[in-house]
């Protein structure tokens, strides 16, 4: 969908995974979309930044953390689990020169585990037509099997985010976001068992929107869903995720996941939960109109906030 593309890369120099994705809009509004921390925070997960080289990022993607923006004992706690990396590059486009924005993550696993570093950098290009092309690569600069585990596992995962930075600026170029994030509380299941139920219940069969076969897999992609208030396209799915890009009840995306829930691994394999990150795209106060990258706004209220959602999730899961 919108040309997103990803696949892995394994050379000498390491495995990454390469997403690339055109763009109708000028590089300097996709560089605003990378490289700060209201235009990652309105396609990716909340995430702060210093725009430096030598400045710190931090994304707040733990599902089962408090929204970081609430206040300071919520930030303080939502920082226990989050990533926080150093910006090596930063080198915004300059006429035909691509910018590029680099940043290492050293504790991604957590503080103090030997690992590699995972690197990630967006190539901002401009491609001689008005639009751009951005292109991002993440991964280890060494193989193996945790390189290979960790970049195979975030494909899906990229190609969904970039399709959420391409559906809106290619839909609603001028306009902010308002992100919300809910999750119901966990349940006893399996993540195959729920996702099942979820979707099963999303989705349709009857009415011929149901799971089809491509590619020797089953897929979701372009069938109906509709539950209650919300309905929409189902852009992208993985084994464990979907995307949605919505009719109702606002006009935006939600990334629809379960993810394990549990005190320990062990707790975890029985126990899952289900959350959901809705993008709203809302009027930026006081914008000409021209496309937007940076487009996170505050002070917006969302149409649907987070009870609301989270009560949506588990008529999802209790039927």
């Amino acid at each position: 969908m919108y040309g997103v593309t990803a696949e892995i890369e394994a050379t000498d120099d390491g495995r990454h995974v390469v997403c690339s994705v055109p763009l109708p809009v000028a590089t300097d509004v996709v560089w605003d979309a990378v490289s700060t921390g209201e235009g990652i925070s309105s396609w990716f997960v909340p995430c702060a930044l210093e725009p430096q080289v030598g400045g710190r990022i931090v994304q707040f993607a733990d599902p089962g953390a408090p929204d970081p923006t609430t206040g300071p004992e919520a930030a303080a706690e939502a920082m226990l689990t989050a990533t926080v990396g150093e910006i090596t590059v930063f080198s915004p486009p300059t006429g035909s020169v691509p910018g590029v924005f680099t940043f290492e993550e050293r504790d991604w696993m957590g503080e103090g585990i030997p690992v590699p570093p995972w690197t990630t950098s967006c190539e901002v290009a401009d491609d001689g037509e008005g639009g751009t092309v951005l292109t991002l690569r993440s991964g280890f600069a060494s193989g193996g099997q945790l390189a290979e585990e960790s970049v195979d596992g975030s494909v899906s995962g990229w190609y969904q985010s970039l399709t959420v930075l391409a559906h809106r600026l290619t839909h609603r170029p001028a306009d902010g976001v308002v992100t919300v994030h809910a999750a119901t509380d966990p349940v006893e299941s399996s993540l195959p068992e729920l996702w099942s139920r979820v979707l099963g219940r999303l989705v349709a069969p009857a009415a011929g929107t149901g799971a089809v076969a491509r590619s020797g897999e089953v897929t979701r992609s372009g069938a109906v869903a509709r539950s209650g208030e919300v309905g929409g396209i189902v852009a992208t799915e993985s084994e464990a995720s979907a995307l949605i890009v919505l009719s109702a009840p606002v006009d935006g995306v939600i990334e629809l996941y379960v993810f394990p829930a549990g005190d320990t691994p062990e707790d975890a394999k029985g126990s899952a939960a289900v959350a959901v990150r809705a993008y709203e795209y809302v009027d930026a106060p006081g914008t000409t109109g021209a496309p937007l990258g940076a487009a996170a706004v505050d002070g917006v209220e969302p149409t649907w906030d987070a009870e609301r959602w989270r009560g949506w999730l588990e008529a999802l899961v209790t039927g």
